[in-house]
């Protein structure tokens, strides 16, 4: 059996030894198991599809030398595959190592199944290393370019947001300093206050971003408390930051449970935020707390756009920012909100999805183990 042979029949073992490994690089419930599988599953199948193809000498030699434009690879799953590696914070050392275990992964359940080394084994040893070499020099174009990408988005997000809140800060500074009446000083006060907290609260974004990236991880300081409390006070606050919009709470009892009640008061805050920004104006946003078995759940449902469904895997990217007929044009939002969202839920061990459709609406559901 030729090594592209074997490749295509051996898929579902090569992947699964992968993927055991790639889950120690970073932690498997940030990417999912499917979608790991997914990636590997495609990069075999254009392995073994690139090993098919009829290649002369010069051919051979163009390909060993990287010459551009020969890559069988430019659109393939490994293009995929580092796009949503580069999204999680995998270093350069990471998506290497990955590569390295693909390639030790088949040549060791290849050798097992063919004890004898024949020049036609040994051309498929060869084919397959170029394969996997050609893919790797591509991968690493692709890294390359898209963390470029996200450094420049984030200097652009950075540079953009808070300047706003900055000149009005200023702005309004100076209009304190003509001396106007009382009542016009206790206004202008509200809103320095209130654009020195936009202010703040990108900035602890961008310092919680920054921890996981490091390997830090989300910090929690568990104690004993309830969802109710947690999601009355952060309905409370959002009903007098935007007393224009409606807002509903249906509650299921206390919930208790040991949880850090300031992360989760951040998570439930960032999705009716979200909420606000991207629902339409004239409906209602309800926020939902109830115990589902062993867990207890938060909804957070608004009216609205739907997200398109391509658009759903890429809400909890860091830096990833939903642009709707909906959306609140003014909004400073660094596009971190949902991650950090994600991240905070995943380190109480729990798990967050939404569910979107211009029937329903949009649904973020949290669930938490009730500990």
């Amino acid at each position: 059996m030729s090594l592209a042979a074997f490749i295509r029949a051996n898929t579902e073992a090569i992947a699964a030894e992968w993927e055991r490994f790639a889950a120690t690089l970073m932690p498997g419930e940030r990417l999912g198991s499917s979608v790991l599988r997914n990636d590997v599953v495609g990069m075999l199948g254009d392995i073994a599809a690139n090993m098919d193809e009829a290649q002369s000498a010069t051919q051979q030699q163009a390909k060993s030398e990287g010459e551009p434009g020969r890559s069988h690879f430019t659109q393939g799953a490994v293009v995929e595959h580092v796009l949503s590696r580069v999204a999680l914070g995998v270093s350069p050392r990471q998506f290497l190592s990955e590569f390295r275990a693909l390639r030790a992964t088949v040549i060791r359940l290849w050798q097992r199944e063919n004890n004898d080394i024949d020049a036609q084994a040994l051309d498929d040893m060869i084919r397959f290393n170029e394969a996997i070499d050609q893919m790797l020099a591509e991968g690493t174009v692709n890294y390359t370019r898209e963390v470029d990408r996200a450094r420049e988005l984030f200097l652009g997000i950075l540079g953009h947001d808070l300047r706003n809140p900055l000149a009005a800060i200023n702005g309004l500074a100076e209009l304190q300093l003509r001396g106007k009446t009382p009542e016009r000083h206790a206004q202008l006060a509200s809103q320095i206050l209130i654009s020195a907290r936009r202010m703040s609260h990108m900035i602890s974004d961008l310092l919680e971003l920054a921890r996981v990236r490091l390997g830090s991880g989300i910090t929690l300081h568990r104690s004993p408390t309830c969802m109710k409390r947690i999601c009355t006070n952060v309905v409370d606050e959002m009903q007098a930051a935007f007393p224009n919009r409606s807002f509903r709470l249906n509650d299921k009892g206390e919930l208790p449970g040991e949880w850090d009640e300031s992360r989760l008061s951040q998570v439930v805050s960032n999705l009716v935020s979200n909420a606000v920004q991207h629902g339409a104006a004239h409906s209602t946003i309800t926020v939902t707390a109830r115990r589902r078995e062993k867990e207890v759940e938060v909804l957070v449902h608004n009216e609205g756009t739907p997200i398109p469904a391509d658009k759903i895997p890429k809400l909890f990217d860091s830096f990833y920012r939903l642009n709707d007929e909906n959306a609140d044009t003014s909004s400073t939002s660094l596009g971190l909100g949902l991650y950090i969202s994600h991240e905070i839920v995943t380190a109480h061990g729990g798990s967050i999805k939404v569910q979107s459709s211009a029937a329903s609406g949009t649904t973020f559901t949290v669930r938490l183990p009730n500990t």
